[in-house]
């Protein structure tokens, strides 16, 4: 019961492995295979994972490279997959954990147990035998390469097609499209990889797409191309700052795609995953790749595309990425729905206790390092150095995490775990400190929480309600308007009037609220507790002892902006004044609860169109003003 276990030994399986072994926290770690290293082992006997003879690194060998354990100095920029299998063995004997890797064992169901914990069954893949194990936590971290996804639904006549039709799942080696005509349909990584080989030895190679996008080159002025990209560039900068530098640094190192016949991209640079190659835009400028627009229908031999225009085929290759499925668990614990999985942070399942999730991103950056700092984390929450929020709290972190990719990202089924590689390393940082923060007090906030519970008529367990929003605009801009408590009556829903009181407006000041609903109407005294520029503000309504406060993050080229609002300062006498009330006005405290935790979210909506309006308004009058100095 003591013991976690881990399902996968790739990248991100040994590296949750090597967090665990150093913490001196126990672990079954579970491989398919007979080795480690997952996708970068060329013809891995797992079943599972597939890469092709050729396959490189797209992110840079210092970027790559685990923060416990460096790369050899002599690896190129750029290592092989033979390279990185070599460094991933190196990784595991170097910290001693091998011996904790149980090869050849496929998990083949993980089901929660009475009680708590887990019971996993894994099959020995060569006797067939099957053990069940009791654990008290859940590490997947099986990758989501395994299960190719075909366009769905298919093109019309692809049952017609008399070539070859295969993902780019199974390609291994260019030899057998020598001499054939060859269509490769994506504009991903492995679509680029795969046409360039294939256009070394076919009679034809063309790139079918169904939107324009960007082309990264390996390398900018002699160097690794994201060896320029520094953590200020992405956690610090507006996201338009950073899109007008890269754009910049594109047009100096390779122009613009159009330039090569690719499509004008209909999105801005990193609103959808970039391509990443240093051949596909020369073999273009050659000639030897043609570009064609999306597959219309098949007929035969012949495919034909959406512009009117068509070509003999021999073989059609789909690079059109993966589905996301976890074989071992059932529908009930989780079921993925168009490569949408909901996580905490990434990592977290909020209705399953004890069941963690690593490397199930997709990274502008690198897996492995990212992987290996969810692996701090979740090693953090089962030593207990950190504790989770409650169940809704991770619920509402995930709706606004689906709220930003949404604004962000071009809708696809791509992009629905996207992650930038330095902002999520600092998003995890922030989930280390909460829940370091979080844990030391557990045990006495409970305590308390059941003290006041007994005292107070508050439900056992109860915790304060926060609501989150993220607002397109500088955290100062937000905290000048929530910390205004004059502008009160403009944000809630609830307030009529709000009037300070005193010679001092804004933060610090007394104010009086005069709230209406129906023929109700009561006046409420408010005090200003804390204030801190750009970061929180605070206010005790004094009548009846709620506490309202702010907390303000910076998030990318934004703001989180956290309301929470807390009740348990309330003494007896004022919760049953405002339960009276309520009964009175409301028809029930629960009816009365419900109303302001709808108005929390009103609030918050209120806030956000008024600042996205001033940093608007804002830019606008700066980009005014620049003109008129040009002129």
């Amino acid at each position: 019961m003591e013991d976690v276990c881990i399902i996968g030994a790739g990248s991100s399986g040994i590296a949750t492995c090597q967090v665990l072994h150093e913490r001196g926290i126990a672990f079954d770690c579970y491989e398919a295979g007979s080795e480690i290293g997952g996708n970068w082992r060329y013809l891995n006997d797992n079943g599972l994972s597939s890469g092709y003879r050729s396959l490189h690194i797209n992110t840079s060998r210092h970027l790559t490279e685990y923060r416990s354990y460096p790369m050899p100095d002599h690896y190129p920029a750029y290592p092989t997959h033979y390279q990185m299998a070599r460094y991933f063995d190196d990784f595991v004997d170097h910290f001693g954990f091998r011996d904790a890797i149980i090869f050849r064992t496929e998990v083949t169901r993980v089901e929660p147990a009475e009680g708590g914990g887990w019971h996993v069954t894994a099959r020995n893949r060569d006797t067939g035998a099957e053990t069940t194990r009791h654990y008290r936590a859940v590490v997947v971290a099986n990758g989501h390469h395994s299960t190719p996804r075909y366009p769905e639904p298919a093109f019309p006549g692809a049952d017609t097609f008399t070539g070859i039709q295969t993902h780019s799942h199974y390609y291994k080696v260019p030899d057998e499209y020598a001499g054939k005509r060859v269509l490769v349909l994506g504009l991903g990584n492995s679509a680029s990889d795969i046409a360039v080989e294939t256009s070394t030895v076919s009679e034809r190679t063309f790139m079918a797409m169904r939107r324009g996008g960007y082309v990264f080159p390996k390398f900018m002025f002699g160097k690794p191309s994201d060896d320029l990209i520094s953590p200020f560039l992405t956690t610090v900068l507006p996201r338009e700052m950073q899109r007008w530098i890269m754009a910049g640094l594109l047009r100096l190192t390779v122009g613009k795609v159009t330039d090569y016949g690719l499509p004008e991209p209909g999105h801005k640079l990193f609103n959808s995953h970039p391509t990443v190659s240093e051949s596909l835009l020369p073999r273009l400028g050659h000639g030897d790749i043609t570009v064609k627009p999306n597959i219309a229908r098949f007929d035969g031999d012949t495919v034909h595309f959406v512009d009117g225009s068509s070509e003999v085929i021999d073989a059609v290759i789909y690079s059109t990425g993966y589905k996301i499925n976890f074989p071992f668990l059932d529908e009930s614990v989780i079921a993925p729905t168009d490569n949408d999985v909901s996580l905490f942070h990434r990592v977290v399942d909020p209705n399953h206790p004890g069941l963690y999730f690593i490397g199930l991103f997709q990274p502008l950056g690198a897996t492995t390092v990212l992987s290996e700092a969810q692996s701090h984390w979740v090693a953090d929450l089962l030593d207990g150095s950190a504790a989770l929020p409650s169940p809704e709290r991770m619920r509402r972190e995930i709706d606004q995490y689906k709220e930003r990719l949404a604004k962000r990202y071009v809708t696809s089924k791509r992009h629905t775990m996207q992650v930038d590689h330095y902002p999520y390393l600092a998003e995890l940082r922030r989930a280390r400190r909460d829940g370091a923060r979080r844990a030391p007090a557990a045990a006495k906030a409970e305590a308390r929480l059941k003290a006041k519970a007994a005292a107070n008529g508050l439900p056992e367990g109860y915790e304060p309600e926060e609501v989150s929003i993220w607002i397109d605009a500088d955290p100062h801009v937000v905290w000048d308007l929530i910390s205004d408590v004059t502008r009160m009556g403009q944000w809630s829903p609830e307030c009529r009037r709000c009037f300070w009181i005193g010679g001092r407006r804004g933060v610090g000041a007394r104010f009086v609220g005069i709230n209406r609903r129906g023929w109700v109407t009561w006046v409420t005294t408010n005090e200003v507790e804390q204030a801190e520029p750009g970061k929180s503000f605070a206010f005790r309504t004094a009548t009846n002892g709620v506490r309202w406060s702010y907390r303000l993050e910076q998030d990318g080229g934004g703001t989180l902006l956290t309301e929470r609002w807390d009740v348990s300062g309330q003494s007896t006498g004022q919760r049953k004044r405002t339960a009276s009330f309520a009964n009175l006005a409301l028809g029930g405290y629960e009816g009365h609860t419900e109303e302001l935790r709808d108005g929390i979210h009103k609030t918050l909506e209120r806030v956000k169109a008024a600042a996205e309006q001033r940093s608007r308004s804002a830019e606008v009058k700066a980009g005014g003003l620049h003109v008129e100095g040009v002129r």
